[in-house]
């Protein structure tokens, strides 16, 4: 298969998108794919696709983690995040920061996600940075 490493790529930068353009891209490329999961190749490359992006998370939940020490933690405005952000609950915020499985898939924080958790977060700290007792 040639555009392998492209599609898989591609694939890496639609998971988490919801709209319909970005599911039904996704769709394709696992159909491509799975035309020619016999291959060796795709096989072995498949292997390390997943094994990388498992990975990653697992990196990105320890960094996420680590950064968030539980004092700081409870310092952030979760469900206010998660609501005025995010437009969910604080609940499907909590699961993802912690990388929790939910009916046995882990979820976590998609690119997308991460950068508006970081605005979000440099948003606050700028609004509680611009308050001032006259």
């Amino acid at each position: 298969m040639e555009n392998l490493n492209e599609l898989l790529k591609e694939l890496k930068t639609l998971i988490g998108g919801t709209d319909e353009t970005n599911r039904q891209r996704f769709s394709e490329i696992l159909k491509e794919l799975e035309m020619h999961k016999d291959e060796p190749e795709v096989q072995a490359a498949l292997d390390q696709f997943v094994s990388t992006g498992i990975e990653e998370i697992r990196k990105d939940t320890d960094t996420l983690r680590q950064q968030v020490q539980e004092d700081e933690y409870k310092l952030l405005p979760i469900a206010y995040i998660a609501k005025h952000y995010f437009n969910k609950s604080r609940a499907w915020l909590y699961q993802r920061i912690n990388g929790y499985s939910v009916r046995g898939k882990v979820y976590t924080l998609n690119d997308r996600e991460k950068e508006i958790f970081n605005a979000a977060v440099q948003d606050i700290a700028k609004k509680i940075g611009s308050v001032r007792i006259a």
